[in-house]
């Protein structure tokens, strides 16, 4: 009897338990469920089941069209010639087909017509390009009409990654707003050509700029010393036959400007437009570059010539150097003569060789609203992103300049001081519209008034632009 009644007693407490289990389970159905009788369907536990991990959705620009606007590319792309450029070909078609959107780099424009092209197709709401490659001379003015999108304000855009060209980024920052960009290497700029066998014939060694670059002796008084080895009067008649030097009047000051730490246009402390002709650095480095004309060492421009007309002079070896921008070796490439190229000499107020930058700028047009330019913003970094595997190919930038100069030294040692050693000059005379940086170059190069006369004169009206220019 004792142990029936101990058995009743186990099955009364089972009972017991099964009652709160199937009421918990009751209670659980009707959180889940907007039924008044929810019913739970019994499943059959499968593979597809199991959970697993997915990868987060991508971005979905919706078949978006997106035009980097320029006025030098081709609708027809050459096809890819190197490993590397395979390897970015692949890896934008990879970007376009994952994130839903087409983008090409093409040109909308003529050189001559890009600045008007970008203005008038923004205006009216219809740009031409979603982004556009303008040259730096060609952005104040957009700027100055509201023109150009704050690409501080789009979350896409990370200007602190290493791609972005910190020169770009320096002269269009304006306070917290930024106006341009460009990703990737600056295009290396001004340097002095020679040619060496002028140099040998006068008894020079042909490499003894990339030797006193090398070891920091290349200076204006050591270009100066070589000047007066290369304007040589051969016959001693009292007529110069070979000049030392033949330059583009504003290449030369420029390159004086630059290598004595002036520039045409500084800004303050607080962030502000000054006026760097009032520099005393400046009046010193147009001073030495007049001294030079004065010398004889420039060659005059002969009668009736064209304004270019220091370009044959330097190609047909009639002057043995020139102050010139990197693109000139294009016109060089089919000289009889070898030449070299190094950065310009140093001047007494500089604390090294330096050098400016004056690149390209990407900009967004400012009729798009904020989520359309997030997309474009959004695509545009993804098309300027290193090539994956070649993130750390620190080198590879050299290759394309091996073939355009006569020599491995204007490459390993010149451009790469400009890169690396070398102090970046910021020049902000772009960006102050309306100035004319002939109104001192021409009459000052043609002896017609002294570096200081010719300062004094343009101070006023110099001044109003950048008055005008610091309103933004």
């Amino acid at each position: 009897m004792k142990k029936n009644q101990k058995f009743l007693a186990v099955l009364l407490i089972l009972a017991m338990c099964l009652s709160m289990f199937t009421a918990c389970g009751g209670n659980k159905a009707k959180e889940t469920s907007n039924n008044s009788e929810p019913t739970v369907e019994a499943t059959t536990p499968t593979e597809e089941a199991t959970p697993t991990a997915t990868e987060e959705p991508a971005m979905d620009l919706g078949g978006m069209e997106i035009v980097i606007g320029d006025w030098w590319s081709s609708a027809d792309p050459a096809a890819p010639t190197t490993a590397q450029e395979e390897a970015t070909q692949a890896y934008r078609e990879e970007i376009q087909a994952k994130y839903n959107f087409t983008i090409k780099q093409v040109a909308v424009a003529e050189w001559g017509t890009m600045q008007e092209t970008f203005t008038t197709s923004t205006m009216a709401e219809d740009p031409a390009a979603q982004v556009f490659i303008l040259a730096p001379d060609w952005v104040a003015q957009p700027l100055a009409n509201g023109l150009v999108y704050d690409l501080a304000t789009l979350e896409n855009l990370d200007f602190t990654e290493s791609k972005w060209n910190p020169s770009v980024l320096k002269t269009l920052t304006y306070g917290d707003s930024v106006y341009g960009m460009a990703a990737g290497k600056p295009e290396p700029k001004l340097g002095v050509y020679w040619n060496k066998r002028l140099f040998e014939e006068a008894g020079l060694d042909p490499n003894l700029p990339y030797d006193l670059q090398a070891s920091g002796e290349w200076t204006w008084s050591k270009f100066e010393e070589l000047c007066k080895s290369l304007t040589i009067d051969s016959n001693n008649d009292g007529t110069i036959d070979s000049y030392a030097m033949a330059s583009f009047s504003s290449d030369l000051f420029k390159g004086a400007i630059t290598s004595n730490d002036a520039r045409y246009i500084d800004k303050d402390d607080s962030g502000m437009f000054i006026n760097g002709s009032k520099d005393p650095k400046f009046l010193e480095a147009l001073q030495w570059a007049v001294s030079l004309i004065q010398k004889n060492y420039e060659m005059p421009a002969p009668a009736d010539s064209n304004w270019d007309w220091f370009i044959s002079a330097f190609h047909d070896a009639k002057v043995a150097m020139q102050f010139g921008e990197v693109y000139k070796t294009g016109t060089w490439a089919d000289m009889e003569d070898d030449w070299g190229f190094v950065l310009c000499p140093k001047g007494p107020k500089a604390n090294g060789y330096e050098v400016y930058f004056n690149d390209n700028v990407a900009v967004i047009p400012s009729s798009y609203d904020k989520e359309t330019a997030e997309k474009i913003a959004f695509a545009y970094n993804l098309w300027t992103n290193p090539t994956p595997g070649y993130e750390d190919d620190s080198e590879s930038w050299k290759d394309g300049y091996y073939t355009r100069f006569r020599d491995e030294r204007a490459v390993d040692e010149t451009l790469t001081m400009m890169y690396d050693s070398a102090t970046i000059n910021t020049d902000y005379a772009s960006f102050v519209y309306g100035l004319d940086l002939g109104t001192i170059i021409w009459d000052t190069y043609a002896l017609g008034s002294t570096p200081a006369e010719k300062i004094e004169q343009v101070a006023d009206s110099w001044q109003a632009l950048i008055d005008d220019a610091n309103k933004k």
